[in-house]
């Protein structure tokens, strides 16, 4: 069957989330969650994030030996389509997400709702009362829609830039 772009385009969004897996941290994947976690700032339009903000948020090339630690500690969820890291997710004990990253090929597919629905399901069976984040300019829309409030804006300095993003909560 012959598919043209846009029915291509249709049919893997339609199916792309029912296909991924949402699967516990292997360290196996721990150098591909560092380069989506770099490839995912890097694709922001300049226009909300400049390529000077996106550095200082992300340095190039990426600190694996700090990342390395760091999912030791956190023990993120991933998204896995096929063998490919589609995404990835971390939820503190108190309710807190911190990275909630979905890799630029897989963006507006579902895959964030996927693994938002997982650590909503984890946040329910752990009794937490609320969950909250540190939302971007590009996800906070994205954590209102799913019943987020704002809390305050947040100025962050790094590397002689300024990123705002949003402190928002979402009692459960």
């Amino acid at each position: 069957m012959i598919m043209n772009r846009r029915s291509y385009t249709t049919e893997f969004k339609r199916d792309a989330a029912s296909k991924i897996e949402v699967k516990p941290y292997s360290p196996l994947y721990a150098t591909e969650i560092c380069d989506l976690f770099h490839s995912t700032i890097h694709a922001i339009d300049t226009d909300i994030y400049s390529k000077a903000e996106q550095e200082a948020w992300c340095p190039t090339p990426p600190d694996y030996q700090m990342w390395l630690k760091r999912l030791d500690n956190t023990q993120p969820w991933m998204a896995i389509f096929g063998s490919r890291l589609a995404g990835f997710i971390e939820l503190k004990d108190d309710g807190y997400i911190d990275c909630f990253y979905v890799h630029p090929d897989f963006q507006k597919r579902g895959i964030a709702r996927k693994l938002y629905d997982h650590i909503l399901d984890l946040a329910h069976q752990k009794k937490l009362s609320q969950l909250s984040v540190d939302a971007s300019k590009v996800a906070m829309p994205i954590f209102k829609k799913w019943g987020f409030k704002i809390k305050r804006a947040n100025k962050i300095y790094r590397k002689n830039q300024v990123l705002i993003n949003y402190h928002m909560y979402k009692p459960l």
